[in-house]
């Protein structure tokens, strides 16, 4: 069988296995820091609940926890995390470039590649407990029978729709969580048989970590899905621009680099997803992903076999 572009093999060649794994292993050390923010935000604050109704006079110290948990968060934590999940997504940018034949210089404001180091070191961390990079084989769908304009519209496209999906999803179940914390925080707080003095401090105080990182969450993962739909029709119009043979291959070129551009800062600044929620859904996206790849290449035929 003739192959037309070499993005699914190429996909599994060693070097670029070793860049989705020092990705996969970044990307998996930003989200434990936001775990961490998340575990001194949402279960301590109920903690501190408990143990003020049982001893009043630490009503203070479970005002100043609220307080100094939304600092570390604002110095620390959320820093950090966004500088791990920038090098992550210029990890995967390259990955990608590499796939796609994209020239990195071709993009503004990226800054310089990745240095092989920070790969390096952050694959071998991967790799001691990831040790074949099974869940990271075939990581694109097979587009092997699409030239190469086209195949990266296709991957492209699949970005854009299971980044999408995934966060939706997650912010939905994000804010449910919230929604049953807060209630069950004011339950025990009133069960407790707190004064409104005590209420605001013992209950309102710690609780605002909690909402704030909650609603934010929500609110981030919402805006970032949006953002994604918007790319994906952007794709959708130059895929059939394409096939009406209304693009000459540089000009669809220039437009996988703008897409690819837009799908980078969307990676770079888009609120994170544990792994544990990302596992739950991969084998049905995975499914729902290679079936949409499938039409896509069974239109692309069709539309060649008009033209022929």
């Amino acid at each position: 069988m003739t192959y037309l572009n070499a993005i699914p093999q190429a996909q599994n060649e060693p070097q670029q296995l070793e860049r989705l794994g020092a990705y996969s292993q970044l990307y998996l050390e930003a989200k434990r820091l936001m775990g961490i923010h998340m575990l001194l935000s949402v279960p301590l604050v109920l903690v501190w609940v408990l143990v003020v109704a049982a001893f009043p006079t630490l009503q203070i110290y479970a005002a100043l926890w609220g307080i100094l948990v939304t600092l570390l968060g604002l110095f620390y934590l959320t820093p950090t995390q966004k500088k791990l999940q920038k090098q992550a997504a210029k990890v995967q940018q390259l990955f990608d470039c590499d796939l796609f034949q994209l020239n990195w210089q071709d993009f503004h404001n990226i800054g310089q590649p990745p240095d092989p180091e920070v790969i390096y070191r952050a694959d071998r961390r991967y790799r001691k407990t990831n040790p074949t990079y099974e869940r990271l084989r075939d990581w694109y769908p097979n587009v092997s029978q699409l030239s190469l304009p086209l195949a990266r519209l296709v991957c492209q496209r699949t970005n854009c729709w299971w980044d999408a999906d995934l966060r939706r999803r997650y912010a939905s179940w994000v804010i449910m969580l919230l929604s049953i914390f807060a209630v069950v925080v004011l339950l025990v707080g009133v069960a407790g048989g707190l004064t409104l003095e005590s209420f605001f401090l013992v209950v309102a105080a710690p609780l605002i970590p909690a909402l704030v990182l909650g609603i934010t969450q929500y609110r981030d993962n919402m805006e970032a899905a949006n953002r994604l739909d918007q790319l994906r029709d952007r794709v959708n119009d130059i895929w059939q621009r394409a096939l009406n043979n209304r693009e000459t291959p540089d000009t669809l070129y220039q437009y996988s680099v703008g897409l690819q551009d837009a799908i980078f800062k969307n990676r770079a600044a888009s609120p994170l997803i544990f792994n544990w929620f990302y596992r739950r859904l991969r084998d049905e996206n995975q499914d729902l992903m290679n079936k949409a790849a499938e039409d896509l290449v069974q239109e692309a035929k069709a539309a060649q076999d008009q033209v022929s």
